[in-house]
């Protein structure tokens, strides 16, 4: 390490415990199509979304979890930060993209200390990449009949974790929580469905981005399985695009409002319709590897979110596929707002957008 990398460190640790602002900690979630900064109270009544943004992104912006445009969504997280004159500098931050890794695992269980010194020792056969390029946690969730126990064991490449990094510190921000976006989706379907939960059953959990969607089967209060299926709602514009004639922001407009009567031309519903079939094949090959590898099939109910989740024939197209009933999360069913301070819109795009950056920030109040 260099002198001036040594300088640059030492005055980011006095910046981050020497600062005596605000250390309410802010969501912030980076996706492929729009970045979200979220700000959650804890009250005596639950959470509270005290402030809450959606910016849109420049095309092309992020292509897998490698920032194309870094100046450009530099400059959208301060305008954003200025928009809800937020103060605080402690940032929970969601990663995504390929050169993360999350799987169920077993070890052969022990004290703390040798379940942490046996993830070492493991985690080289489990994670995809070499360790020595990763950070790597885990969360244990107890023993298991065969006298083991489980844990979920994540990674993330530190160069993935510096890319992240960088963005923070260009506006002089400080994460407080690197966590994972498909662990804080799940944190956020736990929030809002736990009492409902019913145990040894399965579910599915889909949240439909733009570039990808994570499809988790969840069972007994953890993660079961988790994969990332690169289908988006960004596959519907892009079709739009091509076969239209149009360019990108007409064919955003022409998938989410239709045409200037409100209406969705029959070339738009065809293009949806082919796009949802290649989803729906995609998502079938999951749950086929799935059932096969675990021989569960006892599935309950589907939960969805994400950007895409209102893409006509979606949610009838994933219940002849599955045969369960399927749900779109809202965040607004169990999060207290207040509706004087957002329109319309913003809490639509909180209901059904705003898992992720929710969640993250209700992540960073728990060590306070």
């Amino acid at each position: 390490m260099t002198p001036e990398e040594i300088k640059k460190q030492v005055q980011s640790y006095i910046k981050r415990n020497l600062n005596f602002g605000p250390k309410d900690p802010i969501g912030l979630d980076i996706g492929s199509h729009s970045l979200k900064l979220a700000e959650v109270k804890k009250t005596k009544d639950g959470y509270y979304i005290d402030k809450f943004i959606s910016q849109k992104l420049p095309e092309a912006s992020i292509i897998e979890d490698e920032f194309q445009k870094s100046e450009e969504i530099t400059e959208i997280i301060s305008s954003a930060l200025k928009k809800l004159n937020i103060k605080s500098k402690m940032m929970c931050v969601g990663l995504f993209g390929p050169n993360i890794s999350i799987r169920r695992i077993q070890l052969p269980g022990g004290s703390l200390e040798e379940i942490d010194e046996q993830v070492q020792w493991e985690a080289e056969q489990y994670v995809p990449f070499p360790i020595e390029e990763c950070n790597i946690s885990y969360h244990l969730f107890g023993e298991n009949p065969g006298g083991g126990v489980d844990l979920l064991l994540v990674a993330a490449k530190k160069s993935t974790i510096q890319s992240f990094s960088s963005l923070l510190d260009k506006n002089e921000l400080f994460p407080k929580v690197f966590d994972l976006s498909v662990v804080a989706i799940i944190n956020f379907f736990e929030f809002l469905k736990q009492s409902e939960l019913v145990p040894d059953v399965s579910y599915v959990v889909l949240n439909i981005g733009s570039q990808k969607t994570d499809f988790v089967i969840y069972r007994n209060n953890s993660i079961i399985f988790s994969k990332e299926i690169a289908v988006g709602g960004v596959n519907v514009t892009e079709e739009i695009q091509r076969q239209v004639g149009v360019n990108y922001d007409e064919a955003e407009v022409l998938k989410c409002s239709g045409d200037e009567k409100g209406n969705l031309p029959e070339d738009v519903i065809n293009i949806i319709n082919t796009v949802l079939e290649i989803f729906f094949i995609e998502i079938k090959k999951s749950i086929d590897f799935y059932v096969t590898s675990s021989s569960d099939d006892s599935f309950e109910k589907c939960f969805i979110t994400g950007g895409s989740v209102m893409l006509p024939g979606l949610v009838a197209g994933l219940e002849s596929l599955l045969g369960i009933d399927v749900e779109i999360l809202n965040a607004l069913e169990k999060f207290t707002y207040s509706s004087k301070n957002f329109s319309e819109e913003e809490l639509n795009s909180i209901a059904y957008t705003g898992g992720v950056a929710l969640a993250l920030s209700m992540r960073g109040l728990e060590d306070d």
